[in-house]
């Protein structure tokens, strides 16, 4: 399925859901169960970071998303970083993750 408009609704849940998303992606790159390419067309990619960024001001995704965009390049200057690059990636993202409120009260979908 290819998303033409991507209409992002910055609160608390959909910010949630994009973090966890975005971990699973980094965890999967991480055990090369996805390429570079794939995340990078999935969540990674300038387009959707402008998404972001003209609905959200959350600096620190921001940068986790930027960042992500860069790991081709690590991945083919530096590849014996690799590795230790998207673990610093994952690590920001679950700290950010822990910042928000817990939402246990809430059905999400």
């Amino acid at each position: 399925m290819k998303i033409d408009n991507v209409c992002f609704k910055p609160n608390e849940v959909d910010t949630k859901i994009l973090l966890i998303s975005m971990i699973g992606v980094l965890v999967a790159v991480k055990e090369k169960k996805m390429s570079i390419e794939e995340a990078e067309k999935f969540i990674f990619s300038p387009y959707f970071i402008q998404k972001v960024k003209e609905s959200c001001d959350e600096e620190q995704l921001i940068d986790i998303l930027e960042r992500g965009c860069e790991l081709e390049d690590i991945e083919s200057l530096l590849p014996d970083r690799l590795e230790y690059n998207i673990q610093i990636l994952i690590d920001k993202t679950l700290n950010l993750l822990g910042l928000l409120e817990k939402k246990e009260d809430d059905f999400w979908i």
